[in-house]
């Protein structure tokens, strides 16, 4: 083969592989959009904490079914864990005190499903002692935020993959 078909024959295979690689960058992203609205509002409130800089913040409240709220937190957490990695380069890294919350969280949330008693998350004995921190302490409010992170997922969220969340990050 000459220099000119052979610069043709590899310019083709570019093209080609470029437009599969944009087929299927659309194929996923219309996976996204095919995903329901709260799926999609998790991902959206996770892109809008991750662009703050802030830490992981789960408002389920914001959906009127149990459905809707799984639905929710799963969008945020896929979404809110992608983007902060993409963000610094690495995994995202809790404190030995947001591990221990968000733990008591899922399994105060689970039970409380278990149980088919209503979501009551300042109810708990671990919110209110919130582990025995100190309300000058700073750490407060990182416990019960991890908590309560934790305890909507422990709650909405089904059992297994709660609890197999909670001992991954562990």
């Amino acid at each position: 083969m000459s220099n000119k078909s052979m610069l043709v024959l590899g310019s083709v295979l570019c093209v080609g592989l470029a437009f599969a690689a944009s087929i299927r960058g659309r194929r996923g992203l219309s996976d996204l959009n095919q995903a329901d609205a709260a799926f999609r509002d998790g991902v959206y409130q996770a892109r809008i904490d991750v662009a703050g800089g802030r830490k992981a913040h789960i408002s389920s409240y914001r959906w009127a079914s149990d459905q809707d709220r799984a639905s929710f937190i799963s969008g945020y957490q896929r979404s809110f864990k992608v983007l902060t990695e993409q963000r610094t380069g690495k995994a995202i890294e809790l404190t030995a005190i947001e591990l221990s919350a968000y733990h008591d969280g899922v399994v105060d949330g689970a039970r409380h499903r278990r149980a088919a008693q209503p979501f009551q998350l300042s109810k708990t004995d671990n919110y209110r002692k919130a582990g025995g921190y100190a309300e000058a302490d700073g750490n407060l409010v990182v416990y019960r935020e991890a908590y309560s992170n934790g305890y909507q997922e422990g709650y909405y969220l089904p059992q297994e993959s709660a609890e197999l969340r909670a001992i991954s990050q562990n």
